[in-house]
């Protein structure tokens, strides 16, 4: 297992948690990776009490989360589909639509592109985690970017996860940190048809964790950027 990227000590980082719950944020977050088939009336009773107390977190209201104008009196969530896993799209989002969620794809700019005959190797080989069944043999097991076109335009949100899967550190060099940041942001322009705002690296690094990787992030035009505990505003 990949160590946590924090800027401050843990307890700054439990402090900084509290606090906002104690200041009324309105945000959660519940992650997802693969969603095989085998664990679907799981999903549905998960999502089902989700319902009962969350409001859905879309595009359109996302901001109003951070600015103080949320009107719903119940929170927001994001279900957070991790990686662009075909079987998000056969699995969990039929449920989420049916209970009203928007999903919120984190994908690695680089996975929907891969040709399907390596896909697992290249899962593999970048840390990304399949289901222990492979519900797909001989297929593809990542969405592809018509896919991803399709589930915005029914109103599911995109994020950025770094390009190949990325394990940011203080002292990753600049090459690459372009290739991560903006080569990632200029795929998901392109495959999506318009820009994202949300960045996440793998194993969560925050702001502060490299500060040049900060100022990229500003430059390639991320707003905001998700770690393992926090959703912090980049511009």
């Amino acid at each position: 297992m990949g160590k946590l990227r924090l800027p401050g000590t843990v307890d700054e980082t439990l402090g900084a948690i509290v606090g906002g719950l104690a200041a009324g944020r309105v945000l959660r977050v519940v992650n997802f990776h693969a969603t095989p088939s085998y664990r679907a009336a799981e999903y549905r009773a998960q999502i089902a009490a989700y319902a009962k107390l969350f409001a859905p977190i879309t595009w359109e209201n996302f901001d109003s989360a951070f600015d103080g104008t949320w009107s719903d009196p119940r929170p927001g969530l994001m279900p957070v589909l991790f990686e662009g896993f075909r079987d998000n799209l056969d699995v969990i989002v039929p449920i989420l639509e049916e209970f009203g969620f928007k999903g919120w794809f984190f994908i690695p700019s680089a996975f929907p592109a891969v040709t399907p005959a390596v896909q697992r190797s290249y899962a593999k080989a970048h840390v990304l985690k399949l289901a222990r069944k492979d519900e797909y043999p001989g297929e593809r097991v990542a969405m592809t970017w018509e896919e991803a076109r399709e589930m915005a335009a029914r109103g599911h949100g995109f994020a950025c996860h770094s390009r190949s899967h990325f394990d940011l550190k203080p002292d990753t060099p600049d090459h690459v940190l372009w290739d991560e940041i903006h080569t990632a942001a200029n795929e998901m322009r392109a495959g999506i048809g318009w820009p994202v705002e949300i960045f996440c690296w793998l194993r969560g690094a925050e702001a502060g964790v490299n500060p040049r990787a900060d100022a990229m992030l500003r430059e390639a035009g991320f707003r905001y950027l998700f770690s393992n505990f926090k959703v912090q505003r980049l511009a």
